[in-house]
């Protein structure tokens, strides 16, 4: 083991357990922290966890004694999630994070945000430098979340790095581009959802965790914004196609319009807020099917990363090869 200290908010979700795995392939010292000890892969890794909660400022002192290190990943992930708790998470909770931060010796705080926060962009790739204009109650959370962070750099010289990432997938992934995997795996997407020609950006959570790793001890890296993206040009028909044909099922090239689509996801919304459950289908998730949203990589190329999956189908491959080994599809 290294004799640095890193710090990992939200180590028992999705993005998290795989920042944790990366950190010890490193041979580095870890420190978890999240709501409950309740990934089996933070429990099967045995390292040191430490509950917290980033909305009870005084849980949080703790987990800066020795950290060299901190990579902020816990947030609320979801479009269904009331505008409070959002806010009191990812933007609140950041705060509370930030200041705990100003009494400790830390070397950097690598900061997840969203490629979200573009909202939709008037011309693709998109670039760090251009306008944010975030639409949904999630977006606009991460856009406070990285004001907050970097209001902290400029008037308190917190060094603060903050992470763009494009939508997120990769083995354990549930949500997101996940749902898309699942429903054509059980058969329940035989069809295009819209005219399939908008092209999303992408990015595998390996390269998430390892872009996160290659700027959290880069001086010129303090202070700036990342986005983090796979060269990836392919359209929302090209991806569904090449999945269904990995995953063996039967996909039409037929196009379903999105007013029907809008209107499922209503009728789904509808139906959660009687039952209490998740609604099947979002609106606010359908969207992100309906523009380009490819995202610039070359600021972090410029410093020397390289890309370990820059291709989506070959990550999506292997992807479908974990879900399938695990049993979830």
């Amino acid at each position: 083991m290294s004799d640095k200290l890193f710090l990992v908010t939200g180590a028992c979700g999705f993005v998290g357990s795989h920042m944790v795995d990366f950190l010890l392939s490193k041979g580095h010292t870890v420190r978890a922290t999240d709501l409950e000890a309740k990934s089996p892969v933070i429990n099967r890794l045995g390292i040191e966890f430490i509950k917290a909660d980033l909305t009870r400022k005084e849980t949080l002192k703790v987990l800066f004694e020795n950290v060299d290190y901190v990579f902020h990943i816990a947030a609320i992930f979801d479009y269904w999630a009331p505008w409070e708790i959002l806010y009191k998470v990812n933007v609140e909770g950041t705060k509370n994070l930030c200041e705990t931060a100003l009494d400790s010796d830390i070397k950097s705080m690598v900061i997840w945000s969203s490629g979200a926060v573009y909202g939709v962009p008037k011309q693709v790739p998109v670039k760090e430098t251009d306008k944010i204009a975030p639409i949904n109650k999630y977006e606009k959370s991460k856009a406070l979340q990285e004001k907050v962070a970097l209001k902290f750099y400029e008037e308190n010289g917190l060094p603060i790095v903050i992470l763009r990432p494009a939508s997120i997938y990769g083995p354990r992934s549930k949500y997101g581009t996940a749902i898309l995997l699942f429903l054509l795996a059980k058969g329940w997407l035989r069809a295009i959802p819209g005219d399939g020609k908008s092209r999303p950006a992408l990015v595998h959570v390996r390269d998430v965790v390892g872009a996160a790793y290659f700027l959290h001890d880069k001086r010129e890296a303090i202070g700036e914004i990342f986005n983090i993206a796979d060269d990836s040009k392919y359209t929302v028909e090209e991806l569904l196609l090449a999945a269904a044909k990995i995953l063996n099922v039967k996909i039409y090239k037929i196009h379903i319009p999105m007013w029907i689509l809008n209107l499922l996801a209503s009728l789904s919304e509808c139906y959660a807020k009687i039952t209490g459950k998740r609604p099947l289908i979002e609106r606010d998730a359908i969207r992100y099917l309906t523009y380009d949203s490819l995202m610039d990589n070359s600021k972090i190329k410029s410093l020397g990363y390289k890309l370990v999956y820059p291709d989506a189908l070959i990550g999506l491959k292997e992807t479908i090869g974990w879900y399938k080994r695990a049993g979830w599809i």
